[in-house]
């Protein structure tokens, strides 16, 4: 990524827009095949055989009538939502996990894009870049198979079955693509997107977006933040500036250093005592969104400006339609997690939780880095060093929505009775909704139109609400609620 080489600061319009909707659009796309749950990879839910949590929502905040949400962090075929630039991590840990071995298999999804880790247009490029190396050493007509069906999988698939390869797809899924997930669910009056909801002004993903018909929209991103009374109040700018100078001073050392370890260097701990909460609610609303992680994990030489600023989209179309497309006419074995990849010098053979085995010339392995790093998924024999290096090394963040239909939009302002058009006043309703206060949900996004929430929950807070039932994750994120229930007042 690009390091900012200026002294310049960011605005927090830039900084709420960035994390809140950039936290929707990143990634979340890698493939989604791997093993079944395994005793040492992350647990599955356990019954409650407690009574089941009633309902509840605090004073003013009505309970939603429909409710979608994603668990990436805890989904045995995902571990984690998209990558990020932590601590110790390099472009070059990326580019090595890309290279192929034994020019037999090679590794695809964000986790191996240099320039676009952890967005939709770094699989995307990385699944045809891997697909169009391996044909440069293949010959005509040999049979490969590609682990995994997301975006970076089905990416590789296609390109090879173009260049006339015989293809196969495993994916551990029953369903194709991976950390896109569009749910249909006509309490919401739109499909539902559970992984990005946004995507980046990419000329390869653009394309493919316009040539499969999904459509997107700009996204203003006007931000509102109330205090826990519910007033409004005016985000000093001492946050993003405190997050400015940390990148600075992080630049200028030798090592490579977290943003906690950057911002106390570079001065934030001698802020005033009431400027350090904004710049906590900087990393919480700003930070935390786009990468998945605290500050404590995350490398201050991260492009936060240029990652704040970037261009995005909002998703109005169905996007899993791209994976639809891509997957036309390409043989899918669905259901079939893979558990262990053997190479040998003529042939790659992958072995399936069924106990089944599958043979071809060669493979892409285009699976999440989180099911690379969990001990259920092997390679015979062990992956060279700077691979193992590499998956040791890089980190995946986590991030979830959470989309909830209400009876009425409480949170919005009513429209003035002047002569203004409801669409010009909800072209200056605030999108992007945030409180002074922690809370669970780092920010609620506003899509307009129908009474719909969309929270975006990351970090420790997504790792902790991830293992909740339903219920009681519902009552826990319509706390932080609580501030816009007085809007109308």
């Amino acid at each position: 990524m690009r390091e900012r080489a200026d002294g310049g600061g960011m605005s927090r319009r830039a900084l709420l827009a960035a994390g809140l909707a950039g936290a929707a659009s990143l990634a979340l796309a890698s493939c989604t095949t791997g093993p079944k749950p395994s005793p040492s990879g992350p647990p599955s839910p356990t019954p409650s055989l407690s009574p089941t949590p009633t309902p509840s929502a605090p004073a003013g905040v009505p309970l939603p009538s429909a409710m979608r949400r994603s668990a990436w962090a805890a989904d045995p075929f995902a571990r984690g939502a998209f990558g990020y630039r932590a601590v110790g991590t390099t472009p070059e840990l990326r580019e090595a996990l890309a290279e192929p071995v034994a020019d037999r298999v090679w590794f695809a999804g964000e986790a191996c894009s240099p320039d676009a880790p952890g967005t939709l247009q770094g699989a995307l490029s990385s699944g045809r870049l891997a697909a169009r190396a391996l044909a440069e050493r293949a010959e005509p007509g040999e049979r490969v198979a590609v682990v995994g069906a997301g975006l970076a999988g089905l990416a590789a698939a296609r390109v090879l079955q173009d260049e006339g390869f015989e293809v196969i797809v495993v994916e551990a899924r029953s369903r194709i693509g991976g950390r896109i997930d569009s749910v249909e669910d006509a309490a919401f009056d739109r499909t539902v997107e559970l992984g990005p909801l946004f995507v980046g002004d990419d000329e390869e993903l653009t394309a493919l977006l316009s040539a499969t018909g999904v459509a997107t929209e700009p996204f203003a991103g006007t931000a509102e933040t109330r205090d826990a009374d519910g007033a409004v109040v005016t985000v000093p700018p001492v946050g993003q500036e405190a997050i400015a100078r940390a990148h600075d001073w992080a630049l200028a050392q030798p090592d490579d250093r977290s943003l906690a370890d950057a911002l106390r260097a570079s001065g934030a701990s001698a802020l005033p005592a009431e400027d350090l909460p904004w710049v906590q609610h900087a990393l919480r609303t700003g930070v935390e969104p786009l990468t998945g992680a605290g500050a404590t994990l995350v490398s201050a030489r991260t492009d936060l400006a240029g990652l704040f600023e970037a261009p995005r989209r909002l998703v109005t179309g169905r996007l899993a339609d791209v994976a639809d497309r891509l997957a036309e006419g390409i043989d899918i074995a669905a259901g079939s997690a893979v558990t262990r990849v053997t190479v040998t010098d003529r042939r790659v053979g992958l072995r399936l939780d069924s106990g089944e085995s599958v043979a071809a010339d060669r493979a892409i392995v285009a699976v999440p880095l989180g099911v690379l790093q969990s001990d259920a998924f092997a390679f015979e024999p062990a992956l060279p060093a700077a691979h193992q290096e590499a998956i040791a090394t890089l980190e995946t963040g986590a991030v979830d929505l959470v989309w909830l239909r209400f009876a009425e939009a409480f949170w919005r302002a009513p429209v003035p009775d002047d002569g203004e058009t409801t669409a010009d006043a909800r072209a200056t309703m605030p999108q992007l909704l945030t409180v002074e206060t922690p809370a669970h949900v780092a920010g609620w996004i506003d899509l307009g139109g129908a009474p719909v929430l969309v929270g975006v929950i990351a970090a420790s807070q997504a790792r902790l609400l991830d293992g909740l039932d339903d219920q009681t994750f519902q009552n826990a994120v319509l706390v932080d609620l609580a501030p816009f229930a007085t809007a109308r007042g």
